[in-house]
């Protein structure tokens, strides 16, 4: 499990992906770059697919966030090379279309933990694909659906022992080189006084997906580090 330290959340949002709640797989896979951008009729758990363009502005309110996560040509920047991060206004306008709106100067801070999130997610995945860097040294991210409320089994084996389950899940595909590879991520809120800290679990499914997680815990165990 891969731990995040963020500054603290103006309120309670979901910091990636804004997934919806959802019980099918109705995520197309060419959902992202085609959508319309910021619209009064896109839900919010559409706002991480919807195109964010950088606009010539003096509102810093319209900068993009700085991590960018290369895409299989359907990511929602111009060229559909790369997935970035919504701007502080769009997450702005997006809470206040679900009336779950902030304040708008605390959209700066949701947009930086919304950034930090993302990228510690996609570094997370990338210890996994580190293990077959012989065979694609370029792994990039294919597609991604929000699974807020649909919780993975490990999420429920854990909160069954008395740990809470995650604010949300997200399940990504990567692209390995012409073979994909679904990653389960659950996304943890731990609360430490005034501050919120995020611990993203990411882990491969399937029988492949089992042994590379045996092999990076045994990686990080003989190099001194916490399988964990």
């Amino acid at each position: 499990m891969a731990s995040q330290e963020a500054p603290a959340e103006p309120k309670r949002v979901c910091p990636v992906g804004y997934g919806k709640r959802s019980s099918d797989n109705s995520t197309s896979a060419a959902s992202g770059r085609n959508e319309p951008a910021d619209t009064a009729d896109r839900p919010l758990g559409d706002i991480s697919k919807a195109h964010v363009q950088e606009v010539k502005s003096d509102d810093p309110g319209d900068v993009v966030p700085p991590t960018v996560i290369p895409a299989t040509g359907r990511g929602n920047s111009n060229d559909g090379k790369t997935w970035v991060q919504p701007t502080p206004n769009q997450l702005d306008r997006a809470t206040r279309r679900r009336d779950k709106a902030i304040d708008s100067e605390d959209a700066f801070a949701v947009a930086a933990v919304h950034d930090m999130v993302a990228k510690a997610t996609w570094e997370a995945i990338l210890e996994y694909e580190q293990l077959h860097e012989s065979k694609c040294k370029a792994p990039k991210l294919a597609r991604f659906e929000g699974k807020d409320g649909i919780y993975s089994l490990k999420a429920k084996m854990l909160n069954f022992i008395g740990i809470d389950l995650p604010f949300d899940r997200h399940d990504w595909t990567v692209d390995r080189c012409g073979t994909e590879v679904k990653y389960v991520i659950d996304y943890y809120a731990i609360e430490q006084g005034d501050d919120i800290a995020y611990s993203i679990d990411a882990r491969p499914t399937g029988v492949g997906g089992a042994i590379d997680r045996a092999r990076l815990a045994c990686r990080k165990v003989f190099s001194g580090q916490s399988p964990w």
